[in-house]
């Protein structure tokens, strides 16, 4: 016996539920599609290299690789649209240690769960999964690092550090903080033997390969990601080197420093103590052009003070005391050039001309007089820079 199908209101009222919770979803099918095919709504996964440093015992180099994956919707184009969305499923920072002769890959430590992990924050495009900076520095057996990654919100941002030292009997344990990072600028580290660490710029703020470069421009790329031949596909352009390269900088500080060294060994085999050898090191550093000079005070004798120019009386007594040691001695050799400083113009017994000529001289006023003791001086303040 063949039973009749149901008929009626309520079953045609399923069949009418059904036939629109299928519409309802093709079409949040067709709009995700469309929003992924615009690229409004994506699942992205990056990968960048940062900080990279010579070790300071091996031909190894060390550095910070992140791993960040995420989805993203909204439009996020600076200047025309407000910023998009993301939520970060998995961001995974690791020490890793790299031969530069076998290109072995070596992980040193882990750090899982970085500040945007496991949130939905707002970024601009080509830094949708916030930016991040870092410094490693190289010690025989051991290696400093620092990372920040700033989150920017309104009214102020959200900081956040990792930091630590990892050895080689164990690692650093570190684990990311609410706090402000310090400094993280790149340090000289990234010359060597004439070849120089240079990151190359990738898709969203994540560096996408480590070059070591030549003075020529030459270069040799160490480490790379997934988007680095698709980005340059003819090689790294030789002006984004010459913006990127730090190699003269690095030249010129790390001469200054042997230079230190040097003049420090000589004044302390002479005799003289730590302090003593560093001010006069310091000043020969100034006559070798190596450190800018210093401003330099030049007193003239006169008879009578300019139009215009402000007069400062100091008793000769303030001279006998310490105070005014600058303006003494340009007075006790006219136009002789002497080094200034106002750390002995002070308050005393009183008499606020100390803090009042501080000021003054605080304010850019190069040129002043001092009368004391009868006479008129004219003083002038002479600077390397102007």
């Amino acid at each position: 016996m063949i039973e009749n199908a149901p008929s009626g209101p309520r079953h045609l009222l399923a069949h009418w539920k059904f036939g629109l919770a299928g519409l309802v979803l093709g079409a949040v099918a067709v709009v995700l599609t469309l929003a992924h095919l615009a690229g409004i709504l994506t699942v992205e996964r990056h990968r960048g290299f940062f900080a990279p440093v010579w070790a300071a015992d091996s031909n190894h180099v060390y550095l910070m690789e992140r791993r960040t994956s995420g989805i993203i919707w909204g439009f996020g184009w600076e200047h025309f649209t407000p910023p998009a969305y993301s939520y970060v499923l998995s961001d995974r920072l690791s020490l890793v240690r790299f031969n530069a002769e076998s290109g072995a890959l070596e992980v040193l430590e882990h750090f899982d769960g970085g500040p945007v992990q496991g949130r939905i924050t707002r970024h601009y495009r080509n830094r949708i999964f916030n930016t991040m900076s870092a410094r490693l520095l190289p010690m025989p057996g051991t290696i400093d690092f620092r990372v920040r990654m700033d989150l920017h919100k309104v009214p102020r941002s959200e900081p956040w550090s990792l930091s630590g030292v990892w050895r080689r009997d164990r690692p650093s344990a570190a684990r990311w903080v609410r706090k402000r990072a310090g400094n993280t600028g790149a340090g000289d580290h990234v010359l060597r033997d004439g070849l120089e660490l240079i990151l190359i710029k990738g898709r969203e703020a994540f560096p996408a390969a480590i070059i070591a470069a030549n003075a020529d421009g030459s270069y040799q790329v160490l480490i790379k990601n997934g988007d680095f031949d698709g980005l340059y596909p003819d090689g790294v352009p030789a002006r984004m080197i010459a913006q990127r390269t730090r190699r003269k900088p690095i030249t010129r500080i790390r001469a200054r420093r042997r230079a230190k060294a040097e003049l420090m060994a000589k004044y302390r085999a002479q005799g003289l103590n730590e302090g003593a050898a560093s001010l006069r090191a310091h000043d020969d550093m100034e006559a070798r052009g190596l450190y800018p000079k210093s401003p330099r005070l030049v007193a003239t004798l006169v008879d009578h003070v300019p139009v215009g120019i402000r007069v400062f009386d100091i008793p000769a007594q303030r001279f006998q005391v310490g105070l005014y040691q600058d303006i003494a001695r340009a007075m006790a050799k006219p136009g002789a050039q002497v080094k200034t400083s106002t750390g002995t113009y002070l308050k005393y017994a009183g008499d606020n001309t100390g803090p009042e000529l501080k000021a003054w001289r605080r304010a850019g006023n190069d040129r002043f007089a001092v009368r004391t003791g009868g006479k008129i001086y004219l003083l002038r303040v002479h600077r390397s820079d102007r």
